[in-house]
């Protein structure tokens, strides 16, 4: 008799750890709610301005995180196509400077709770001040999200590949979260200009 109680008493106490280990789990993964979503927002917009800062000071590969945060921006020169041509673009009186592409990649990821990534990524390519071409593809991660995007180029003060100077990458991706009816939507939105070679973070957003 004392020894079935002795092992009742084992099990209640077994099952009481691991309902408070489950606990304990779920408090550190978890859907995040609306206000924190917001509070997230805040964090992201302080990491916004610091990395166009750091942009405009020449910086090409930036990495800031917050409590809850992650933003990356990486920048790469594609300059082997520059390389080859450069002594008949001299020979013709070009500078081979003037014509050049850059690949470029932001991402923003959510640490809080169930987390998420969008990043998005791509080449802009110039022609002296003229934007010859821009291109852009999105990559979402979450394996507790059932996940989409929509990413668009657009010129900005003409057409890519005839008049533009300045083009803007919009991603819009979409986390719907796997076990209840929760969704959220994030937003990356990047401008590039050809008469500087430079980019600019115009929105890192994610809401609920």
């Amino acid at each position: 008799m004392k020894k079935m109680l002795y092992l009742l008493a084992f099990s209640f106490m077994f099952l009481m750890f691991n309902h408070e280990t489950s606990a304990a789990e779920y408090k550190k993964n978890y859907y995040p709610t609306k206000t924190e979503i917001e509070a997230l927002n805040q964090e992201l917009q302080e990491l916004v301005d610091e990395a166009n800062e750091r942009l405009s000071n020449g910086e090409k590969n930036i990495e800031l995180t917050s409590k809850n945060l992650k933003l990356v921006f990486k920048e790469n020169n594609s300059l082997g196509s520059e390389n080859i041509m450069t002594n008949q673009l001299n020979t013709m009186g070009v500078n081979a400077s003037s014509i050049g592409s850059k690949s470029y990649q932001a991402y923003v990821t959510n640490t809080a709770g169930f987390n998420f990534t969008h990043a998005v990524s791509g080449i802009f390519s110039w022609n002296g001040d003229y934007l010859t071409g821009v291109s852009a593809d999105a990559d979402l991660t979450g394996i507790m999200y059932d996940k989409s995007s929509n990413t668009t180029v657009t010129g900005l003060d003409g057409i890519i590949g005839r008049d533009a100077k300045i083009a803007r990458v919009t991603s819009k991706g979409t986390f719907k979260a796997l076990k209840y009816f929760v969704t959220y939507h994030t937003t990356l939105m990047v401008d590039v200009y050809a008469p500087t070679q430079s980019y600019r973070i115009v929105e890192a957003k994610i809401t609920y």
